[in-house]
């Protein structure tokens, strides 16, 4: 294979491409400016299997409210806590409804551009994403290729997360 000067010579090039290919990938979804206000160093990848628990149960309850709770424990729950985590959770599935909406819209737009010959399909390929709040995507994160990290820098970047979410300790 490679002898370790070659490997060593290769090393910086390897991780320059990784660092492209993030920065491509977070510029398509639209949050590289999300992940440049949390990480400093682009090569640095969040993984979301090690969270501690207080940043696990932020997440979760962001992404999934009082479902998350046993029945109990919402019983026995202030009104108020309650009233404030079902508000976080409607917030983030809209941040989430309008962010599917965006990537599907990206998506489209390749096909589009076969027909921008045409008057119609140039006005259909020129024409603005516009979210439309009174239409749920019912995509899952997985066929839009999100993945909870991801999640995780949107929810940062829209205020749903604390900014220090990864400074969080136990």
């Amino acid at each position: 294979m490679f002898n370790e000067r070659q490997l060593s010579e290769l090393q910086p090039k390897l991780e320059k491409l990784q660092e492209q290919r993030l920065k491509e990938r977070y510029l398509y979804l639209g949050i590289f400016s999300e992940y440049q206000l949390v990480k400093k160093d682009l090569v640095q990848p969040i993984v979301y299997t090690k969270l501690n628990p207080k940043q696990h149960f932020l997440f979760k309850r962001v992404l999934h409210g009082l479902k998350m709770y046993k029945s109990e424990e919402i019983k026995d729950m202030h009104w108020d806590k309650k009233r404030r985590i079902t508000k976080v959770w409607k917030r983030s599935q809209d941040v989430i409804n309008e962010w599917k909406q965006f990537i599907s819209y990206k998506q489209i737009q390749p096909i589009f551009r076969i027909f921008a010959k045409s008057e119609l399909g140039r006005a259909i390929y020129e024409t603005p994403f516009e979210y439309l709040s009174d239409y749920k995507n019912k995509m899952t994160l997985k066929e839009l290729g999100i993945t909870y990290e991801d999640l995780i820098l949107k929810f940062i970047g829209h205020g749903l997360l604390p900014k220090n979410y990864f400074n969080l300790k136990v």
